[in-house]
């Protein structure tokens, strides 16, 4: 039985997770966090803008509710927390998304000539967004809206 498909719906495939990925290519500018600049950003707000006057840049694979899978030149560190910026773009909906993310695994990127490494990040939190046209969405709706097209 084929499932019916509405204008505009993004198709995860055969994904088994409860949040799944959305494969995108986004260029993605991030910069680690000292230790104590991370317990500060965990504990309250912070200002993103400052921390990523100097930045790194890198790419996204995919992108999930929960966080991202990126390519980056950069041996970043496991369990370091990073300050992220990307621009989201689907159909109808953009979002520039800033956020507080954790590195949870890194590993050499084989499949990529540009890059040296693949890096998985899970967000903490989201610090801005903003979205034109159609209607308010946090990240986690713009991510989740196959669901709301059903």
């Amino acid at each position: 039985m084929e499932e019916e498909k509405l204008e505009g719906e993004i198709n995860f495939g055969k994904e088994k997770r409860e949040h799944p990925r959305v494969p995108m290519s986004v260029p993605v500018r991030y910069r680690i966090l000292s230790s104590e600049d991370a317990t500060k950003a965990l504990n309250r707000t912070f200002d993103a803008d400052s921390i990523l006057m100097d930045f790194k840049e890198g790419e996204t694979i995919n992108v999930s509710k929960t966080g991202i899978l990126m390519y980056t030149n950069e041996e970043v560190p496991v369990k370091s927390f990073v300050v992220i910026n990307m621009h989201i773009s689907i159909p109808g909906i953009s979002c520039n998304c800033k956020a507080l993310a954790e590195i949870i695994r890194r590993e050499k990127a084989m499949d990529a000539s540009k890059y040296f490494y693949k890096v998985a990040l899970k967000f903490h939190k989201i610090l801005h967004h903003n979205l034109k046209n159609y209607k308010y969405m946090n990240l986690n709706e713009l991510l989740n809206i196959k669901e709301e097209l059903k």
